[in-house]
């Protein structure tokens, strides 16, 4: 969504009109994100106010993916976040512990994600966890993600804290290209990778994850990426299929 959708909390262009477009022509869709910052919920609601009306259920993030993971391989899982309320919300809706501060602890597992409140105390608190023996999860690897005023740290700054001081990268990270979130998606629709097309704006997460599982990979040169990156990677494996300027140039709506 950031970069294909909105920047911020500014709309693209043609971006809303161009999804009433694909769902005009059938198309089964879900709504994916990197962030974590969000609830599900908050994104449905983000979605709305710029006219594009979607059910929680199309609403994939990394929160999300990070929440069912734990509860799949940890159904008791005592968690310590650091990260924003969004994340919280996805990992106490699916029935996770989320401990407070002073308790972290006692956490069996440390779960970062995007935190633009990120402070000494969170990350001293991370770590005091981590060597207590908690395992150590992201929800994404994103450097930065696309604002109004450009890039700006994403939760690979979280990470980068943490993992700088723990001496160890994350045992499992959710977000793409990791595919996790991308298979429930294809779940979510019903449909098989090679049926489907994954369409973002960053070559390393969107094409790369997209790429793994055999879809058709729409590179969009409304966030991160730019031509000069499309150059780059020209003639490997990670060259996405299409590329456009926009979502509304790729779906080249005349209604």
């Amino acid at each position: 969504m950031d970069g294909v959708l909105y920047t911020g909390d500014r709309p693209i262009e043609g971006a809303a009109k161009a999804v009433k477009c694909l769902r005009g022509t059938g198309k089964k869709l879900v709504f994916a994100t990197n962030n974590s910052a969000s609830s599900r919920a908050d994104y449905v609601r983000k979605l709305s106010r710029i006219g594009i009306a979607v059910e929680e259920s199309e609403v994939l993030n990394s929160g999300h993916a990070t929440a069912i993971y734990l509860k799949r391989r940890c159904p008791r899982a005592r968690v310590y976040s650091i990260g924003e309320e969004g994340l919280r919300q996805e990992l106490e809706l699916a029935g996770i512990t989320v401990l407070p501060q002073m308790k972290s602890k006692g956490a069996t597992h440390v779960v970062v994600g995007l935190d633009r409140k990120l402070s000494y105390k969170k990350i001293d608190e991370g770590l005091q966890a981590l060597f207590a023996g908690a395992d150590f999860v992201a929800t994404n690897p994103d450097p930065t993600y696309p604002t109004e005023k450009g890039q700006s740290p994403g939760a690979g700054a979280t990470i980068g804290a943490l993992a700088g001081c723990y001496g160890k990268k994350p045992s499992a990270v959710l977000g793409k290209p990791n595919t996790a979130m991308i298979e429930l998606a294809l779940k979510v629709m019903g449909t098989r990778p090679r049926n489907t097309a994954m369409v973002g704006d960053r070559i390393d997460a969107d094409v790369a994850a997209g790429k793994k599982l055999g879809m058709r990979t729409v590179l969009l040169l409304s966030g991160i990426a730019t031509a000069r990156d499309v150059a780059r990677v020209h003639g490997t494996k990670l060259a996405p299929d299409f590329v456009f300027g926009s979502l509304a140039e790729a779906v080249c709506c005349r209604r």
